[in-house]
């Protein structure tokens, strides 16, 4: 049997999403409207933003908004993904798995099979995010259309330990999916190609574009190169942002200057304790 060619490049596409709060049935339509474009034009991988499906995050109502990991959201996505034979990372759905509340990111397969679930590590402390949902306590890594990736929900961006933990154990593409604030939009354009740099990986990051209690998401989606280029780029409102990866830039990029086997954690250890 003739090996199989290394896959060459993947399009992604970024859904910047304009979420009504609490109104999830009207933001399935949204979803589903613009997965659909998606995969018409081509893409492969199709990224919705976080809390997609009742906005980030309506304190009132919250309990009852949650679904269960099957629930409507869900089954949306992966029906698309079966339908339309594309890979559909559904940014996050507020689920509530054994009675607590989880903002949790679902990825399903062009089969329309669960290929990974994660619940959000880092709880943003400004907006007591902590006090409504449980925080996750792993990583998530796997296998997308040829590709090995890792998941960062938002918040989680602006920690580097993560990305590097995830790029360490084998991820060429990091997904990113967000409901940052339009006053930081610069960090988050910052920290996302700091991390595709300092890792020497593909970030596809989807930001959303809806306002929710007085805080405006603002939009800027962006996919950003192993070297830092700015692939593709969306504005502030609700568009389809379609990039091409060429994924062999890793491994140039790693062959022309190899951070990540440059390292010396024996040493960091070392230098991470007080001086006697």
């Amino acid at each position: 049997m003739p090996q199989e060619r290394e896959k060459q490049a993947l399009r992604v596409a970024l859904a910047q999403m304009d979420t009504i709060p609490c109104e999830p049935e009207r933001n399935r339509e949204t979803a589903e409207r613009l997965v659909r474009r998606a995969a018409a034009a081509g893409a492969e991988l199709i990224l919705l933003p976080e809390a997609w499906n009742v906005g980030f995050f309506p304190r009132s109502g919250l309990s009852d908004l949650a679904e269960p990991a099957d629930g409507p959201g869900a089954r949306l996505l992966s029906r698309l993904a079966r339908e339309l034979g594309v890979a559909v990372a559904g940014g996050s759905i507020v689920t509530r798995p054994g009675g607590a509340l989880c903002n949790a990111f679902f990825c399903y397969g062009p089969d329309g099979r669960l290929a990974a679930e994660y619940d959000k590590l880092h709880a943003f402390s400004p907006s007591g995010e902590g006090a409504f949902f449980r925080a996750g306590d792993r990583l998530c890594r796997f296998a997308v259309c040829g590709v090995e990736a890792g998941v960062l929900l938002c918040y989680d961006l602006r920690f580097c330990e993560q990305a590097r933990l995830l790029a360490l154990g084998g991820a060429r593409l990091l997904l990113v999916c967000a409901q940052w604030p339009r006053e930081r939009l610069a960090h988050w354009r910052l920290l996302a190609a700091a991390r595709a740099v300092e890792n020497q990986v593909f970030v596809a990051a989807v930001n959303g574009c809806g306002s929710f209690g007085g805080v405006t998401s603002g939009g800027g989606s962006l996919a950003v190169s192993p070297a830092g280029e700015i692939l593709a780029e969306g504005g502030a409102g609700e568009e389809l942002v379609l990039a091409d990866l060429p994924l062999g830039a890793v491994e140039e990029a790693r062959r022309a200057m190899n951070v990540l086997a440059d390292r010396r954690p024996a040493l960091y250890e070392g230098l991470s304790r007080p001086n006697p």
